[in-house]
């Protein structure tokens, strides 16, 4: 089963939290932390699931993590190793 196309629409306070962790804040949390950012930005930006898996060579699974991850926490969701819950 596939899923529908699902992006990640930030508000322009979320998309400047975003930009500004992506200039340089990322640095005491890691690439790991700077990869699911980009990923929710190019989300943002419309890229899809399947685009975003093939850009940064990660399963889309991982995709979709990412993406609840950053809906349930915001962007402490991905600085760190989270579980994350159903939604």
């Amino acid at each position: 089963m596939t899923r529908p196309y699902s992006f990640i629409k930030l508000t322009s306070e979320q998309a400047k939290e975003l930009s500004i962790f992506l200039a340089g804040g990322f640095a005491p949390y890691g690439l790991r932390a700077r990869l699911r950012a980009q990923a929710i930005w190019f989300s943002h930006k419309g890229e899809t699931v399947e685009q975003i898996s093939r850009r940064f060579n990660k399963s889309k699974r991982s995709i979709w993590k990412w993406f609840k991850l950053y809906q349930q926490k915001g962007l402490e969701g991905l600085k760190g190793k989270y579980v994350y819950k159903r939604l």
